[in-house]
């Protein structure tokens, strides 16, 4: 019979208890000391701690983090939900949140991981009743903040399992902006990816909020959504699709619903994503160059500022 030993994590008055074999227990024990050395803002509630843990076990050892990383959804099991749930039945803070989602998501392209992931609780209630009708909705741009916002905080919690896509999608933007019958729409580019991995490299507000980049970006956004959404409840992308009764678009968000009414295998959902931000591009491009930007008096984006806590940006009409 195998002997497990349990090593406990303390801060302060919370505490998790793992299991394991003697010479990874001692391993573990060691990375725990290491661990309760740390510093942390306040005082991080259970769920938080097994995630902190799991972050700081996945930069020393990787054995040792598929063991936390087991033990974290053993917890998530017994409980019969899954991370989001969890964190949102605690009503963390969106920093907290964030750090959590991130920690758990760190081991997605570890090897050994991804069965861990399927063997947690993932199906959302509103998936698996037969009574509920589900309708999706890809929406126009919002009234305050970049356009560059959502997609960058995506990026960060979702990593590993959206790099590559955005990677492939900023790629291809890139390229097309290059043509010769809209270049002139991009006089800084269009390095999606850079500017989402590197906030300081994107230019500034005005050039990001005009629609040949606004137009692209918010699509992107959307399809970020749609793949953590099939990914995390491992479905493929046709699976997810088949769940809504209805899909709907307005403005910028018609051409991510035709695309997404379409499609079947994760191959499908790269084509057709490619396709619906080619089309966003040169709706956001053509008519910028044809209509160039108007520069508004200065006192109205003034009173606009202080009316709204905003200045006014161009629309897609």
């Amino acid at each position: 019979m195998t002997t497990l030993t349990v090593v406990r994590i303390n801060h302060g008055p919370v505490s998790i208890a793992l299991k394991a074999e003697s010479d990874s227990a001692y391993q573990l024990l060691e990375l725990a000391l290491q661990f309760e050395q740390s510093e942390f803002d306040g005082t991080p509630g259970r769920l938080e701690l097994f995630a902190l843990f799991l972050e700081f076990c996945v930069q020393h050892s990787e054995p040792l983090a598929l063991l936390v990383f087991e033990a974290l959804n053993d917890e998530l099991r017994a409980d019969e939900t899954n991370i989001h749930v969890a964190i949102q039945q605690q009503k963390l803070s969106e920093e907290r949140a964030r750090a959590i989602i991130c920690a758990y998501y760190s081991l997605w392209n570890v090897p050994g991981a991804r069965v861990l992931y399927q063997a947690a609780p993932q199906q959302p209630a509103l998936l698996s009743s037969d009574s509920t009708h589900l309708m999706a909705l890809f929406g126009g741009q919002r009234g305050t903040g970049s356009c560059l916002d959502e997609a960058q905080w995506m990026l960060q919690v979702y990593k590993p399992l959206v790099r590559g896509f955005v990677q492939r999608m900023s790629e291809f933007l890139c390229n097309e902006a290059q043509d010769s019958r809209v270049i002139a729409a991009y006089p800084q580019g269009l390095s999606v990816f850079e500017w989402l991995s590197d906030p300081d490299s994107a230019p500034d507000a005005r050039y990001i909020e005009t629609m040949p980049i606004m137009m692209p970006v918010i699509g992107l956004t959307q399809l970020i959504q749609v793949m953590v959404l099939f990914k995390t409840l491992f479905m493929s992308p046709g699976e997810l699709v088949q769940r809504f009764k209805v899909v709907a678009g307005h403005s910028q968000g018609i051409a991510i619903a035709a695309a997404f009414s379409m499609v079947t295998t994760e191959e499908a959902f790269e084509e057709l994503s490619a396709k619906a931000l080619g089309i966003q591009m040169l709706v956001g491009a053509l008519p910028q160059l044809e209509f160039p930007y108007y520069k508004l008096n200065p006192r109205s984006v003034h009173d606009c500022a202080q009316l709204r806590d905003s200045t006014p940006y161009p629309m897609a009409l």
